[in-house]
């Protein structure tokens, strides 16, 4: 039998424990549910393809460690004058963008946390995204494979080698946008870093088929 006010104690009690539970414990409690609940209905919804964000031609997409702008798409033989050219057999596809470094610190273009890793034309047989580029060059003076300074914009291009004949008749292409994840820890050789390089956003660009490029310069933003 329930002594009188054993109700009431039960309720005290409960309120006291409450108390001396932690916040961030019923926080936690709460979106766990809120994922067990979702599992119980197939799961979080994923982000459609169509729904990625649109990206006009030469507008820029600030992503949490670089602002690009996808200007266009090229295809040409070789860069002769800067000693830049395809494997025998081979011509570039080539993607032209101005990229800004928004991090406090220099950007690689090279390593496989660089900025190589940001931008992925679709459609192009012989280019999936896994497939990286084979070089990254600065438009103005043909510099490989740059470091990305802080907060200066510098027009990039992207090299992918590609047989002859693809992409022939085209004249505009879909290009991916890729974002990182920020990672503040690391192994012994790097430290903080950006990441796990995830499909962000689309952009769809003029393709124009330059022949044998004379220059850089020339050759990619003729």
């Amino acid at each position: 039998m329930t002594q009188p006010g054993g109700a009431a104690n039960w309720r005290t009690r409960a309120r006291e424990l409450s108390r001396k539970v932690p916040t961030k414990w019923f926080v936690t409690g709460v979106i766990a549910v809120f994922l067990s609940g979702s599992a119980a209905f197939g799961g979080l919804n994923t982000v459609e393809a169509d729904a990625l964000p649109q990206v006009a031609a030469a507008t820029p997409y600030d992503g949490a460690e670089l602002r690009i702008s996808v200007e266009r798409a090229v295809l040409v033989d070789g860069f002769p004058e800067q000693s830049i050219n395809p494997a025998e057999g081979k011509r570039f596809f080539v993607v032209v963008a101005t990229v800004e470094n928004l991090w406090d610190r220099p950007v690689s273009t090279y390593s496989d946390s660089g900025a190589a890793d940001n931008l992925r034309p679709v459609g192009i047989d012989g280019i999936s995204a896994d497939t990286k580029p084979v070089d990254v060059i600065v438009i103005s003076d043909a510099t490989r494979s740059p470091r990305l300074q802080p907060h200066v914009p510098i027009q990039l291009a992207y090299l992918w080698e590609v047989d002859p004949g693809v992409a022939a008749g085209m004249d505009e292409v879909k290009v991916d946008i890729y974002d990182k994840v920020y990672a503040a820890g690391g192994f012994v050789t790097f430290g903080a870093r950006y990441d796990d390089p995830f499909l962000a956003a689309t952009s769809t660009v003029p393709l124009k088929d330059n022949g044998a490029g004379a220059s850089a310069e020339t050759g990619a933003s003729s």
